[in-house]
């Protein structure tokens, strides 16, 4: 029997490897919270809305999956993308003192099970934009100020990569996971031609850093990225977790040939306050007899992070994919 470690890796391998069973979601990667991520993200689930270090304003609503931007005319940070400098400062975390003890110790414990160690950035260089000036603001400067976009995006870039060469300069991680949606539930927010002139040289640099370093790359985004799927494998994206079933996952399985590993396949509609124990099983049913053939697919809800909204979800989920497991593959 292979351990969790392994049994991921050879799901990896698509029509090569030779996994036991389904990798369970989220099982060999337990998240350890590190100080860089406390430090940015200060909301916390039903309280106010609360400023992060760049002016940002963040509120994190009950029974949602993450702290969301507020951003008004009164809250917006930059306000002209011609003028970001006079709104915005990229600091250096490495001169705010943060603690690393407790990460440190987490990461051992995590290695001493035999388990990848994972680490989260959120809110990537898409999300950051919007979230310092908004959805329109950002679509539109996109088109309408391109040398400042591309100065604004590239200073992200040189931010985010220095968050995660402190983070990788103290604990070592097996697996980084970056947030950045950049698409909705049928579509790109751009055309496939901004995003790789705007996006995919700042992305192919941070990626290129952890890829140098050892470092599995684990790319959240649930959207519809098939436009873009090649562009994905290009830039040494291992796992494209929150794949949407509004993606047409079988085809990209199919085209990519094992370079990608899809982790998603469960439509979020069952996670909600009414659902009931057998549409649950029902929808998890599906995702492993619809993408089990194609391989490289690792079978969860599409949200970010472990675990459902609503309590008596997720437990359904993992539950049903531990019967399947046991049903195909005696495990």
């Amino acid at each position: 029997m292979l351990s969790l470690k392994e049994n991921f890796y050879e799901t990896m391998k698509g029509k090569d490897g030779k996994p036991d069973a389904f990798v369970n979601g989220w099982e060999p990667f337990p998240q350890v919270w590190d100080p860089v991520f406390y430090y940015q993200n200060p909301a916390v689930p039903g309280g106010p809305p609360v400023k992060n270090p760049l002016g940002v304003t963040l509120y994190w609503g009950e029974n949602e999956p993450g702290a969301m931007p507020i951003v008004t005319d009164e809250t917006k940070v930059v306000k002209d993308v011609t003028k970001w400098r006079d709104y915005v400062e990229f600091f250096d975390l490495r001169d705010r003192g943060l603690d690393w003890t407790q990460a440190k110790a987490d990461a051992e414990k995590v290695r001493a099970e035999n388990k990848f160690v994972m680490v989260w950035n959120v809110n990537g260089l898409f999300e950051m934009s919007h979230f310092l000036m908004g959805f329109e603001d950002t679509l539109m400067n996109l088109l309408e100020e391109p040398d400042a976009m591309h100065d604004l995006i590239e200073a992200m870039k040189n931010f985010k990569l220095s968050q995660i060469e402190y983070i990788i300069d103290e604990l070592k991680p097996d697996v980084f996971m970056t947030h950045d949606d950049w698409g909705s539930k049928t579509s790109l927010f751009m055309s496939p031609e901004v995003w790789r002139e705007f996006l995919k040289p700042q992305y192919a640099k941070i990626y290129g850093y952890m890829k140098d370093h050892g470092v599995l790359v684990m790319h959240h985004a649930d959207s519809c990225c098939e436009p873009i799927i090649h562009d994905m494998v290009d830039l040494g994206i291992d796992i494209w977790q929150g794949t949407l079933v509004t993606n047409n996952i079988p085809k990209m399985q199919k085209e990519t040939q094992g370079k990608i590993t899809f982790m998603g396949g469960f439509d979020s509609w069952i996670d909600r306050r009414e659902s009931q124990e057998p549409e649950i099983r029902a929808e998890v049913r599906r995702g492993l007899d619809e993408y089990a053939p194609g391989g490289h697919f690792i079978p969860c809800l599409t949200y970010g992070g472990p675990g459902a909204i609503f309590p008596q979800v997720g437990p359904v989920i993992d539950d049903e994919i531990r019967k399947y497991n046991k049903e195909h593959y005696g495990l």
